[in-house]
């Protein structure tokens, strides 16, 4: 320094400006990021960060507390790890998304995540438990050993070594394995095709979502299904044909539903052809043309119809109901609301009359005790099986309370079906009233976010199609929910990222892919429409008067 100032000696000293701070904003934090949509909004930031935390939470409480009392199931260990990699892969999407340039309702993609996030705890507890894998006379037998194991492990853990000499009176007996114990190894389980399927679906329903975005963000490929619907309608409705009346054993094939797959396709088919047709439909004088009602009924009445052989009430209700509420957004017309439902009530009471299944769960949610003596043996064994499960249903919701037991406590897993058409009862024992309601107001909130998406659209063919979507959601939802607590009667239906369900997650988490698409081009679209709009006309600077 002093040999510089030997050069500057005698020069006037230049003005030196104050060393500046280098500042570095996060993208998330720009105004332009928010506004164009790249970027998660904070409360669902902050939402997704606590269900996560959440869910790694109760399974490891899970693993910890429940698994040594309980037992667990062959498999319970790949479960564990097959949660894990569900997680990762939603969120991995999310990444995948924000890389693509997704400018969509992040609520769509998001609140499934948070759905899913915050009740699969639940499900992984009742799919490692020994009593409930079982099957048949075996799940008597195994619910006796779970119960001895709670009592000898409850006995190992907090008795000293006095008192395990007092009850034992000799050496201690051996830990049994439930499941072991009362499965035949050739009886315990599904097909490996069929468990397959099962645990796949959990990791895949991420990427089924990304693909559903891919394929509707782009114009092209939206405007060949409505162009040439009949292609990919055809096939659909006969394989579903060949697997409803060849394959179908008991409302199931190989122990799955694998139709639910093409519920999505069918609201896509039925969204096509209201916006092809949607002001003549609007139009009592116009409908009555043959054309027009062939239309209505192959791609109206006709996916339905394989659901009224196999006697599937509640998918049929989900159906028709979506394409009833498409109908009525896509021409505007309450009339046609009120004709779809007369005839969705003439279906119901067809199949309440002919169905032995839905009249036996009719006549449980309204008159549960009849005299065993007028009914056939058969009749009084379904009677008993589902009434007992109405009652194990009710003792869930009792156990639980208003906060729950905690995660996997209780017996939610004694409950048949507590997994799908139950699984309202299972979170009540788990999470309480609290968590129930705060369950419900989320899901509640999803179906209205798909809603506002579709009131965004100014199409005939988006707004149906989102419409859809959320029907497709929201019924089952409210369907499963309502049976469960026995406001109606129980349907049988799936819940979308909350009950157990390989073939219902997959098709759901597509259909979201097809709403967040949807979502994501009229984003852009309106960015665009910002962009091209002239500058507004800036208005004169207000003077300063002088008196």
């Amino acid at each position: 320094m002093a040999i510089r100032d030997l050069f500057r000696r005698g020069r006037a000293p230049a003005a030196v400006a104050p060393e500046g701070v280098t500042v570095r904003i996060k993208p998330h934090n720009l105004p332009s990021e928010q506004r164009a949509g790249r970027v998660v909004p904070g409360f669902l930031w902050w939402g997704l960060l606590l269900a996560s935390a959440f869910y790694v939470a109760a399974h490891f409480s899970i693993v910890r507390g429940v698994w040594p009392i309980h037992g667990t199931s062959p498999g319970a260990g790949g479960t564990f790890i097959r949660d894990g990699v569900a997680l990762a892969a939603w969120i991995a999407v999310l990444v995948a998304l924000r890389q693509l340039g997704y400018r969509g309702q992040w609520a769509l993609v998001v609140l499934p995540i948070l759905i899913f996030s915050l009740t699969r705890p639940t499900q992984f507890q009742i799919f490692t438990d020994p009593a409930y894998q079982a099957s048949g006379g075996a799940r008597a037998r195994a619910n006796d050993l779970k119960a001895t194991r709670a009592r000898l492990s409850t006995i190992e853990r907090t008795y000293s070594e006095e008192r395990k000499q007092v009850v034992y009176q000799g050496n201690p007996p051996e830990m049994p394995d439930p499941f072991e114990n009362a499965v035949q190894r050739e009886a315990r389980s599904r097909g490996f095709l069929a468990r397959s399927a099962a645990h796949f679906s959990v990791f895949i329903a991420p990427f089924a979502l990304l693909v559903g975005f891919l394929l509707s963000r782009e114009p092209g490929v939206m405007r060949w299904v409505r162009d040439r619907r009949l292609i990919p309608f055809v096939p659909t409705l006969a394989v579903f044909f060949v697997l409803t009346i060849g394959f179908t054993e008991l409302g199931k094939v190989g122990g799955m539903t694998p139709w639910e797959l093409f519920l999505p396709i069918f609201i896509v088919i039925w969204a096509a052809t209201l916006a092809e047709d949607a002001y003549n439909l609007a139009r009592p004088g116009a409908i009555m043309e043959p054309r027009r009602l062939l239309n209505l009924f192959l791609y109206g009445a006709g996916p339905v119809i394989p659901f009224l052989i196999i006697r599937e009430l509640g998918l049929s209700i989900v159906l028709a109901g979506s394409m009833a509420a498409m109908l009525l957004v896509g021409t505007r017309r309450g009339w046609w609301a009120g004709l779809m439902l007369v005839v969705w009530a003439a279906l119901v009471f067809a199949a309440f009359n002919v169905d032995e299944r839905s009249a036996t769960r009719l006549e449980l949610a309204y008159d549960p005790y009849k005299n065993p003596a007028e009914m056939t043996e058969p009749q009084r064994e379904t009677w008993a099986a589902k009434l007992h499960q109405m009652k194990l249903f009710d003792a869930n919701v009792i156990e639980g309370g208003t906060l729950g037991v905690g995660p996997g406590r209780g017996h939610a897993e004694t409950a048949p079906n507590a997994a799908d058409d139950g699984f309202i009862t299972a979170i009540a024992t788990h999470w309480g009233l609290a968590g129930t309601v705060s369950l419900v107001l989320l899901y509640t909130l999803f179906v209205v976010q798909l809603l506002s998406a579709a009131a965004r659209e100014s199409g005939a063919f988006e707004r149906t199609l989102v419409t859809g979507v959320a029907m497709l959601i929201g019924i089952p939802f409210w369907l499963a929910t309502l049976g469960g607590i026995r406001l109606i009667p129980l349907t049988g239906v799936a819940t979308a990222f909350a009950a157990h369900g390989g073939a219902k997650l997959l098709a759901s988490a597509f259909a979201v892919g097809l709403a967040a698409g949807v979502s994501h081009r009229r984003a852009r679209e309106e960015i665009m429409d910002e962009a091209l709009a002239p500058p507004p006309a800036e208005p004169h600077a207000p003077g300063i008067r002088i008196r």
